[in-house]
């Protein structure tokens, strides 16, 4: 079920079966990654969970940004999404990290910059 990476304008919608045989609704366009950068906009559980196409998985950067995505992304062969990764790769590091430093993110992302986060911390 694999799919591959390919950007596109307009907004488009694809039912993939999850790893439970559940049909999951999945965000594949550009639409992949978003930044919030005000505590007003930060998304509750259900927005999340609706954007990444399920379960919510949460890695807390070291510098205190959350990115929140699918847990069962690559179970799932979601689509690489580049701009996460870019910022994985960017914030684990081979020389601060032993593993994980080469690590990619697939499916929808979003990305809440520490000073944003309200509920999301707690």
């Amino acid at each position: 079920m694999g799919l591959v990476y390919n950007p596109i304008h307009k907004q488009e919608r694809i039912i993939m079966k999850n790893t439970y045989g559940r049909n999951t609704d999945v965000n594949t366009t550009a639409e992949q990654f978003k930044l919030i950068t005000d505590k007003k906009d930060e998304p509750d559980y259900k927005a999340v969970s609706k954007f990444v196409g399920g379960m919510v998985e949460c890695v807390t950067f070291p510098n205190g940004d959350l990115l929140l995505l699918n847990e069962e992304g690559k179970l799932m062969g979601l689509p690489l999404n580049p701009e996460a990764t870019a910022l994985w790769r960017t914030h684990f590091t081979k020389e601060t990290h032993a593993f994980g430093y080469d690590d990619f993110v697939v499916g929808p992302a979003i990305l809440i910059r520490a000073k944003a986060l309200d509920t999301w911390a707690n």
